[in-house]
């Protein structure tokens, strides 16, 4: 028996070693440098141990194998003289592992990813069990790096180059049955039958362990892909087509997918064994020490922190949530019944017509089609989804939710109505909460009688596509209503962010005069197509124009309006959006199939544009100017920034990387990039400050300086450390 702090080693009289991974007082296994080296003492045993017949490879952790590397150690890595120091001794403790004289089998019950699955390639075996939550993958290219423990040589060697490429360049796993599929893993188990499965597969590798039925799997394999990636001159094609779609869905902003991939070209089928580990080291030493890997990493930690974050600073802890009522079924509210049906919750949706309610039931409808589409679900568990939602004209059931969520038009006097009418036809302990993307939840919850139970709950559109929650805690909002709508937002596979009452709360407060500005540099004279193409290139996914056009300027104008009431002049709307708002219906964007561009046209710029935009010159006397890029940028995305610092000035979110954090979910703002306050630092904030004072002094309010960027500016304080 051989103990270690975070594993043991057992050898039982049929030779059988089992090297049992346990991290103490961690939820999770991960390949640290100390486990590394314990894991190296194990090799180093049983390599000197006759008694050993094969090594199975396990973990005592419900429903992870190993996570994966230690990213707090990559973090940290600076110099890539530290990184190739660090990651070649895990490469040669991996090469130990394939080198072994006996038999090794990783046995995956749950998460294998990163290092947990190089470490599992390295095994001459996989076995999987049967779990939901077998998940293997190389998700590296994420953290904006590439798999250093030797992924990218093992993987297409032993699955073939199309399916290695997906797991790699994406960075997305794969479940059991795929991965038996492909021939990632050669069995996979059912857990209540491992003890005597495992057995049996042991058994037989030991009495043919160069000719089992699982080697001529590979062989037969290996075979037809030989025919296909080499007689057939598959190969280069594969690599075309993988390169022209890594451009098409990242634009070339993030490195590592295409390094991943030029580094399985190099070696693939040519240099496999010391000069193959040798690229991969040298192209994940260079990655690592970059500022978007670093970026990338940040975003992971603050992932995990938000998964870890109550909402709230006390220990109340949210109610269960089962039954969810909503009031209103039109595309949004169908987008949120959605949401709960597809997470087997029980969901009334309630309107006042049946029309309506038609038009709800269509959107749920329309998202599971998609899903079908691509072949995330089958027919039959749509069906069995669809089975937990009910419609209705009246509060029939109502009494039954546990919560309520108002989804009606964006109207104050509106939503008070049927506030307080919903109040009164649910139980005191319901929480309601309402899906407003700018108006009062303070002011709403004034027509209560229990407002402490009310809280905002602002999903973004689409609902099944957006990632972000924003929840909002009015002025009597309770702990336990915030921490409810937390918990129940991570069930849904949402990101939730605890936000103060504030006009806009956080996201659109940040985003409506980023957009408005992009309002005012067309007037001046900027183009419309140029501006949202120096918008794109700067990493958003879409420009302002496009944006508007697939809001709605109507909706946006509204939002910009009840900004301007809070926050005064510097709000103020560009004057090319009222006018279009006020005067041309028929321009409201795609919904209507025109706006700024012209919808049916692939994206065309619609002239109509061009003679409003003359008129409203005209009207106020501007006259048209060129525009370098570079201000486009700066009047654009610091102007976002400022508004950023005052809103953590203002103490709307919790912490700067909660902000950026719900910038990236909420509205794309280029993860590479690191967020909105990421970025400032990454400019400089006296340099950042500098530009807005100059922009200030040239454009008015609009580009007032926030008083803490002016107060770190002289302390020659950052954001992050």
């Amino acid at each position: 028996m051989f103990l270690a702090k975070n594993l043991s080693l057992n050898i039982d009289k049929k030779g059988v070693a089992s090297l049992v991974l346990d991290l103490p007082n961690e939820k999770v296994n991960k390949l640290s440098a100390p486990v590394m080296a314990e894991i190296e003492q194990v090799l180093n045993v049983l390599s000197g141990n006759k008694a050993a017949r094969v090594l199975v490879i396990t973990s005592a952790k419900k429903d992870i194998f190993i996570a994966g590397a230690d990213i707090n150690e990559i973090k940290d890595l600076r110099d890539p003289k530290d990184a190739f120091a660090k990651v070649s001794r895990g490469q040669e403790i991996m090469n130990k592992i394939a080198a072994l004289k006996i038999p090794t089998i990783a046995v995956i019950n749950g998460a294998c990813l990163g290092g947990g699955l190089e470490l599992a390639l390295a095994c001459k075996y996989r076995v999987a069990i049967a779990n939901p939550k077998t998940q293997l993958g190389l998700p590296e290219v994420n953290l904006g790096i590439i798999p250093g423990f030797g992924g990218t040589q093992r993987l297409p060697k032993l699955v073939g180059l199309p399916e290695a490429l997906k797991i790699i360049l994406p960075g997305k796993a794969v479940d059991a049955r795929k991965a038996l599929k492909i021939g990632l893993v050669d069995e996979l188990i059912r857990e209540e039958f491992l003890t005597e499965k495992l057995s049996q597969f042991a058994n037989e590798i030991l009495k043919n362990p160069e000719s089992n039925r699982y080697l001529s799997l590979r062989s037969e394999a290996r075979k037809k892909r030989f025919i296909f990636e080499t007689l057939l001159f598959g190969k280069f094609l594969i690599f075309y087509f993988a390169q022209k779609d890594l451009w098409e869905k990242t634009k070339g902003r993030y490195p590592a997918p295409f390094v991943a991939l030029e580094v399985i070209k190099r070696t693939y089928g040519r240099t496999y064994g010391v000069r193959g580990f040798k690229t991969e080291l040298d192209a994940f030493c260079e990655l690592c020490v970059g500022d978007i890997s670093k970026n990338l990493i940040e975003i992971f930690f603050t992932n995990e922190a938000l998964k870890k974050d109550s909402g709230v600073g006390s220990d109340v802890v949210g109610v269960d949530v089962e039954n969810v009522a909503v009031l209103g079924a039109g595309v949004m509210g169908g987008g949120i019944a959605w949401l709960f049906a597809n997470n087997g919750i029980n969901v009334r949706v309630k309107d006042i017509t049946q029309k309506a309610i038609a038009l709800g039931y269509n959107q749920i409808i329309k998202i599971f089609d998609q899903l079908k589409k691509i072949k995330k679900l089958t027919q039959e568990q749509i069906n069995f989804k669809i089975g937990n939602v009910t419609t209705s004209l009246d509060y029939t059931g109502f009494a039954h939710a546990d919560l309520v969520i108002e989804a009606v038009v964006e109207n104050m006097a509106v939503k008070k109505t049927i506030l307080a009418e919903a109040e009164t036809k649910v139980e005191k302990n319901t929480v309601i909460a309402s899906n407003t993307s700018s108006l009062s939840i303070s002011e709403m919850a004034s027509v209560l009688q229990n407002p402490e139970r009310f809280v905002g709950m602002h999903f973004f559109n689409p609902v099944n596509r957006m990632p972000l929650v924003e929840v909002i805690r009015g002025e009597k909002t309770s702990d336990a209503a915030v921490a409810t709508i937390v918990k129940l937002s991570k069930k849904l596979g949402k990101t939730p962010i605890v936000v103060k009452d504030v006009a806009g709360f956080l996201v659109n407060r940040i985003l409506l005069p980023y957009m408005n500005e992009a309002a005012y540099l067309l007037q001046e004279g900027a183009e419309v197509k140029r501006i949202d193409s120096v918008i794109e290139k700067f990493g958003m996914p879409m420009g302002p124009f496009i944006l508007a056009d697939v809001v709605g300027i109507d909706v946006g104008v509204k939002v910009a309006h009840s900004l301007h009431e809070s926050y005064g002049e510097r709000m103020r709307v560009a004057d090319i959006l009222e006018e279009i708002y006020q005067n041309h219906k028929t321009l409201l964007g795609k919904k209507v199939g025109k706006g700024f561009y012209i919808h049916a046209a692939q994206n065309q710029v619609n002239g109509e544009v061009n003679a409003i935009l003359s008129k409203v010159r005209s009207a106020k006397n501007i006259h048209a100017i060129y525009i370098r890029d570079e201000e486009i940028i700066d009047r654009c995305i610091l102007m976002m920034a400022n508004e950023a610092a005052k809103c953590l000035e203002e103490n709307v979110v919790k912490n700067a990387s909660y902000l950026d954090m719900a910038m990236i979910m909420g509205c794309g703002f280029p993860p590479f990039r690191g967020g909105v306050l990421k970025y400032v630092d990454s400019c400089g904030i006296d340099n950042v400050v500098m530009k807005l004072q100059e922009l200030n002094k040239k454009h008015g309010k609009r580009f007032e300086v926030s008083k803490l960027l002016l107060d770190m500016a002289g302390k020659k304080q950052k954001f992050y450390a």
